[in-house]
């Protein structure tokens, strides 16, 4: 396999306080063994360096009655990341605030970024962070699952490792071929990859598409084809990541778009939903 160019920047985008310690616990594993610095980045939405119709102003004026003022959200979001850097020293981590258009500043702020890590999103800077990030940008997504940390009896959490076993959810399409191509540089580091399919029954394999695609990537894989059963694809992908032990999944994401998985449900919907382990994602 020719060399593989290493990561060089990582953004970890910081938009609420509840996301910020999976998130950067996903960003610095996923820089483990590479040369990469991590810019931790809060972006926060500000009408005063936004054009904003007056209605999208009035939202965010009631928005501050839920969720606090533009500076008490920063200083909320900056505590968690100081409480997290304070145990971390000598971590390649920089921190930085930026705040206007959501969506502007994250194009600005991840142009040149190898990969951008979030949390799934709870509050409205992080949704619209992360459809910028998503649809906007065109960023290899690193998806960081819920802390487990919120539950005071479960003790610290296992340290979190990225990208040693990554299970890659395989339909035929560009957005899983993206996001692979986006991921080369853990795919080609991993101790292992797995390729799973969801088969429908009496229709031909996906299988042989992914073998010639890793294969002209130059990544050895283990293939394994699922039934399809009654539910959702998705879950089937993160039970199978489960049984495999895989660290991280990796998928094409809203191959049909958002707006008809909101309605209709789809794989990437049920698996942010549901995911317990990180997942790199693209469109």
């Amino acid at each position: 396999m020719n060399a593989v160019a290493e990561p060089k920047i990582i953004v970890a985008l910081l938009p609420e306080p509840e996301t910020v310690m999976p998130c950067l616990d996903c960003a610095l594993a996923a820089a483990d063994g590479f040369d990469a610095a991590i810019s931790a980045i809060h972006v926060g939405f500000n009408p005063r360096f936004a054009f904003v119709p007056p209605e999208e102003i009035a939202i965010q004026q009631l928005r501050e009655l839920r969720e606090g003022t533009i500076a008490a959200r920063l200083a909320r979001t900056k505590a968690v990341f100081d409480a997290w850097i304070a145990g971390r020293a000598g971590a390649p981590v920089t921190w930085k605030h930026d705040e206007g258009d959501v969506g502007a500043l994250v194009a600005a702020e991840t142009a040149d970024a190898d990969l951008v890590v979030m949390g799934n999103p709870v509050r409205l800077d992080g949704r619209d962070a992360f459809h910028a990030t998503l649809f906007w940008s065109k960023r290899l997504l690193l998806v960081a699952p819920p802390d487990p940390r919120t539950d005071p009896t479960a003790g610290p959490p296992p340290a979190r490792t990225v990208g040693r076993h990554i299970v890659v959810g395989w339909k035929p399409g560009e957005p899983v071929k993206r996001a692979a191509r986006k991921a080369l540089p853990w795919l080609a580091r991993a101790d292992k990859v797995t390729v799973v399919s969801v088969e429908k029954p009496g229709a031909a394999s996906y299988q042989t598409s992914a073998r010639a695609f890793f294969a002209e990537l130059g990544i050895a894989v283990d293939c394994v084809e699922l039934r399809r059963e009654a539910g959702s694809v998705g879950l089937q992908l993160l039970a199978s990541s489960d049984r495999l032990g895989g660290d991280s999944l990796l998928i094409g994401a809203f191959k049909h778009g958002a707006l008809w998985e909101a309605i209709l449900g789809g794989v990437t919907r049920d698996v942010l939903a549901a995911a317990r382990i990180p997942v790199f994602m693209m469109c």
